[in-house]
């Protein structure tokens, strides 16, 4: 289905990702929507058909899953970005997941 201009332009409009401090603490979501756009682009590049996706959202629409990723590669999350922890002294990397108990 083609859109004609008026038409492409109120969609234009209405389907953009939006960040409100009254909206989730301000993390970006659909326009009109609680659906966070790092969740449906996590779901994208995961390899989740997105007709599953769609079902899982009723609110979204399948170009939202097209804006949510390409906003998410223009805007990564600040928790996406890996920080190097700082070095203390006596401290141990657990590498397998498991906390070490203390002997008693």
């Amino acid at each position: 289905m083609r859109l004609t201009s008026s038409e492409d332009t109120n969609a234009s409009r209405d389907d953009t990702t939006v960040s409100d401090p009254e909206t989730l603490g301000g993390m970006p979501v659909t326009k009109g929507t609680r659906v966070l756009a790092y969740d449906l682009a996590a779901s994208v590049k995961a390899g989740i058909p997105r007709d599953r996706i769609l079902a899982v959202y009723p609110t979204i629409k399948e170009h939202h899953l097209d804006l949510a990723v390409a906003y998410v590669d223009a805007n990564p999350s600040p928790r996406q970005t890996r920080h190097r922890l700082p070095s203390w002294p006596g401290a141990t990397l657990v590498k397998s997941g498991r906390i070490p108990r203390r002997k008693r």
